[in-house]
């Protein structure tokens, strides 16, 4: 019967969800005959009565098993139906909790195992008393809503979605510090102040080289309270239809770095802006970023709620025919990055490690070519609906982070100043995870989905040269979903360094 009704489709939308029996109806069961370890096969015979489709699907139906061809066993009305369930619900009773080290993935329930978790610092209480600590973030991400808000969230407990954090392992927050501003009052100038405890051994650092925190990350430890303050304010709660929450546009500022001896980074969010549009909603934040008390990062950005019909025709980021031909336009200069040739991902200056490589190949290299002829550069990713990355971002809502777009674009401004030979002479060169001290802004008009084939980046180079910390590149780019245009940044910049002691 469960076949059945996965067979129908009706597990497509549901993630999270569990088959039950359906209570408080009789069923009749009739036993003519039994299976032994000398049988050879058992079959079953569904026969359908009636299916409902929602909100909970159900079936009913009779149910004939066969031993060896002979009648054993037969069920009437007989009911079956698929209920909304959250994973947090049996991995909470799994522990200690875990952190992924390397570039090895472990099972979610162990990175979303609960038992011997103690909160090490204080946390930010509801009027009700109810405690923002991390069990709270993590059901957030993978629970019941209303154990990530309390009461208020309870209309979400049923079939209702909800707009989610990422979960482990793309999930930066360890606590909610302060919040100042109403519960469900979508007020404008509510503030959040969030702690994610940087942990010994992330496997961000390992696949990044060790030395920094890359700025994909970054930008989730920036952009995830934004989400939460957009939920404790009470967005959802604004309208009977599902909402799915989305990044739009952003400029921000790298100031400085987060590496493996930082403790702890606290994030200031700050809704300074807040407008409705039927069933949109258009908030705006402020942001800053510190590493054991020293400013790294500062943001201005934007999000959106949609509802899901929002998302059927995805128009993009406006592009010319130009933009679109130079997808195609041939080069003889591509290397295959999956097979990891040590010219770009071995020795001290090299590509990130595998997991968290945005790179499948590099298309096109023009050293001469471009808008500011410094240089021009294409790559690809195929879209692979496993991918780790879409089981945590988000809960049934699977969409790649618009940070680790962003984070291809680094990878092939990274590329680009291997080729430029930019280490050359530097004693135990590195990489910068972004330029300090320059803006970079980001647009996004569209989402990646499992059901994508092909990720492409087109980048120009627009400034290069050499500083006192080692030489650099800037580069403007946009990342395609398939034939659809839907990022752009501008801005993006990377140095070369020497390590420290280097």
């Amino acid at each position: 019967m469960a076949f059945y009704l996965t067979a129908m489709g009706y597990t497509v939308a549901r993630d999270g969800w569990r088959f039950e029996p359906v209570d408080g109806q009789p069923y009749r069961a009739m036993c003519r005959g039994q299976a032994t370890p000398g049988d050879g096969r058992v079959v079953y015979e569904v026969f359908v009565r009636g299916v409902s489709a929602g909100p909970v699907p159900t079936l009913h139906a009779d149910v004939l098993g066969s031993v060896d061809g002979m009648k054993a066993f037969l069920g009437r009305g007989m009911a079956l139906r698929l209920v909304p369930d959250w994973p947090l619900t049996q991995w909470r009773q799994t522990g200690p909790p875990a952190v992924q080290t390397d570039g090895t993935p472990l099972p979610l329930p162990r990175l979303a195992g609960l038992v011997g978790h103690r909160e090490e610092r204080p946390v930010a209480t509801a009027a009700d008393g109810f405690r923002f600590g991390y069990p709270s973030l993590l059901a957030c991400a993978w629970g019941r809503p209303s154990e990530a808000f309390g009461p208020m969230y309870e209309p979400f407990d049923g079939t209702r979605g909800v707009a989610r954090l990422p979960g482990p392992p793309y999930h930066f927050m360890s606590r909610i510090v302060s919040v100042d501003g109403p519960q469900g009052g979508m007020r404008e100038g509510s503030r959040v102040v969030a702690e994610y405890d940087v942990p010994d051994r992330a496997w961000f650092f390992g696949q990044s080289g060790g030395h920094a925190m890359p700025f994909a990350v970054l930008m989730e430890v920036a952009l995830q309270p934004c989400g939460w303050l957009a939920s404790y304010v009470g967005s959802a709660l604004t309208t009977d239809a599902d909402l799915l929450f989305r990044n739009l546009d952003g400029t921000g500022t790298v100031t400085g770095e987060v590496t493996p001896a930082t403790r702890t980074v606290r994030t200031r969010a700050e809704l300074t802006r807040l407008s409705r549009s039927g069933e949109m909603i258009i908030e705006s934040f402020r942001v800053s970023c510190t590493a054991d008390d020293v400013p790294v990062f500062a943001m201005e950005t934007v999000f959106g709620f949609f509802p899901r019909s929002a998302f059927h025709d995805q128009q993009g980021v406006p592009v010319t025919p130009d933009d679109r031909a130079r997808l195609a336009e041939p080069c003889d200069r591509a290397v295959e990055l999956t097979a990891r040739p040590d010219r770009y991902c071995a020795g001290e200056l090299c590509l990130p490690g595998p997991m968290l490589l945005m790179l499948d190949r590099v298309t096109g290299y023009w050293p001469e070519g471009g808008s500011a002829g410094l240089g021009r550069l294409r790559s690809e990713k195929d879209v692979r609906p496993e991918a780790w990355f879409f089981r945590a971002h988000f809960f049934q809502d699977p969409v790649q982070p618009g940070s680790l777009g962003v984070e291809a674009m680094c990878q092939l401004l990274q590329f680009h100043l291997l080729e430029r030979g930019a280490a050359e002479g530097m004693p135990r060169p590195r990489f910068e995870p972004v330029l300090p001290d320059r803006e970079t802004a980001w647009t996004y008009r569209g989402q990646i989905t499992p059901a994508h084939r092909l990720i492409r980046v087109d980048m120009d180079i627009v400034e290069s040269g050499r500083d006192a910390r080692g030489p650099y590149a800037v580069a403007d780019a946009t990342l395609w979903g398939d034939d659809i245009c839907i990022y752009r940044v501008r801005g993006l910049g990377m140095r070369v360094v020497p390590a420290a002691g280097g």
